[in-house]
């Protein structure tokens, strides 16, 4: 966990303030920036694009004391900040303005550093366990030139069921962890059992069998209907019977 080594930037004062002189500064590959601090008044600022992005690069992130050198009257004045702020341009990511905050590398500061996890998990790697990873950073507390540029921690005796907290890491020498000590780093968590979807039979049905209706033959109508007719001219009327008598 080694500290970031002291970089130098350079920085002159932005003369011409507002929207539209930002913009074309932006367009000049300008970025515009501001200093300050509790002892440092605020300053207006521009930094080089191209030579802000090598400098990102070449230090590894954003964490860490760097050295700002601002010409002032002819002369280089150099003092020791901390990069507090990037916005970035939400179409292109783009940095579109810098805030550095000036520190006293006498005076002990509150700082976010990342979290790192090296290693497989054992869980991971035979169990098929799954490591999820929750805190990403935490806050420390120390001098300027103690702030460790990450905060690294082996996870690959990890079991599943296994957590790390923030009280289970190791910071240099200086430092003391801010963040709560019973937070959870990261977990090693059952594997997901696969859900197999069961595919419903297909019900087996008999094919329906449609049936013509054949014509009933007209002599069969005409049977079926003698027979009724027969039973009326049998049955006599009452009058009928009267006379016979």
């Amino acid at each position: 966990m080694a500290t970031t080594q002291r970089m130098t930037l350079q920085a002159t004062q932005r003369v011409q303030e507002g929207t539209r002189p930002s913009r074309r500064l932006r367009r000049q590959g300008m970025i515009p920036a501001v200093l300050y601090g509790k002892k440092t008044p605020p300053v207006s600022l521009l930094v080089d694009r191209l030579e802000f992005t090598k400098f990102l690069h070449g230090r590894h992130g954003e964490h860490g004391v760097l050295t700002l050198q601002v010409a002032q009257d002819g002369k280089p004045v150099e003092t020791p900040v901390l990069l507090k702020r990037l916005q970035h341009d939400p179409l292109h990511g783009e940095v579109t303005h810098i805030d550095f905050h000036a520190v006293v590398l006498t005076e002990q500061i509150r700082v976010k550093v990342p979290v790192v996890l090296k290693g497989d998990a054992v869980g991971v790697k035979q169990d098929r366990g799954m490591l999820e990873h929750f805190l990403r950073e935490v806050e420390v507390e120390c001098l300027p030139t103690s702030i460790p540029n990450q905060i690294e921690h082996d996870i690959s005796q990890m079991k599943i069921g296994d957590a790390i907290h923030v009280k289970d890491l190791a910071v240099p020498d200086g430092a003391r962890l801010l963040s709560d000590p019973e937070g959870v780093i990261a977990s090693v968590l059952m594997p997901k059992e696969e859900k197999v979807e069961e595919v419903p039979a297909e019900a087996v049905t008999e094919p329906e069998v449609i049936r013509e209706k054949k014509p009933e033959a007209e002599g069969e109508e005409a049977g079926a209907e003698k027979p009724a007719k027969d039973k009326e001219e049998k049955a006599p009327e009452k009058g009928e019977r009267k006379e016979k008598q």
